[in-house]
């Protein structure tokens, strides 16, 4: 191989013929494709994207409970779903153990540190840019490498996706019937779901799992009701 040929680093079109891709084409190469099931398609006709649900509410209202029951039920329908939780007790989320080989790339200052194997993947990255718009680049790299046709949303309750608001008491209520977008409202108890205020979205305590899981189905299917 001579000189010119080994450094020659441009990447070759997918038919191997040797010859250089354009600017367009390579871009369009690397491009991530997402692909989900056609149940879970939405917005533009003919895109494929994720459909996205958050579960929101106040600290203790049963959020990551309620989101663990969602990924069973959404596994149990042979749907591929993701999860991204906002971390909201303040600083950073902890981290693996340092020593591994994760940890020590990422306290060297590696911007993202990732490690495959066993069809498992570990990622710690840093933050790029300013707070504004990082559930949309969660989401982007959610779909972009997990292919979900699901994906599940706790917190970041000012995001104007559809959600379920989670109320542990009356008093809870004044600070969440304002959030865009609200399809379900799920209540700690029966006697506290019965003392809600009706309005567009259905109220179900929390413990009725029988009904949240149908309510489920039906929002899946895209049958969902009139936000407050």
């Amino acid at each position: 191989m001579n000189g010119a040929a080994a450094n020659d680093l441009s990447p070759r079109d997918p038919d191997r013929s040797g010859k250089p891709l354009s600017a367009a084409q390579n871009e369009q190469a690397l491009s991530p494709r997402v692909d989900v099931a056609p149940q879970a398609k939405q917005g533009v006709e003919g895109a494929s994207v994720p459909r996205l649900l958050q579960v929101v509410g106040f600290k203790n209202s049963g959020k990551t409970t309620l989101t663990e029951k969602l990924l069973r039920l959404a596994a149990a329908r042979g749907l591929r779903a993701s999860a991204i939780k906002h971390h909201g007790h303040g600083g950073a989320p902890d981290l693996p153990p340092a020593g591994t080989d994760a940890s020590r790339f990422f306290e060297a200052g590696a911007a993202s540190s990732l490690v495959s194997g066993g069809g498992i993947v570990l990622l710690q990255g840093r933050q790029a840019g300013e707070a504004g718009g990082e559930l949309a680049a969660l989401i982007s790299l959610s779909a972009a490498y997990a292919r979900p046709d699901l994906i599940l949303i706790e917190g970041f309750k000012e995001e104007r996706h559809d959600k379920i608001v989670l109320v542990r008491s009356e008093e809870d209520w004044p600070g969440l019937r304002g959030l865009a977008n609200i399809r379900l409202v799920a209540a700690a108890g029966r006697e506290l779901a019965a003392r809600l205020p009706r309005g567009g979205a259905p109220v179900l305590a929390r413990e009725e799992d029988e009904a949240v899981a149908d309510w489920f189905a039906n929002w899946l299917e895209g049958e969902s009701d009139e936000s407050l």
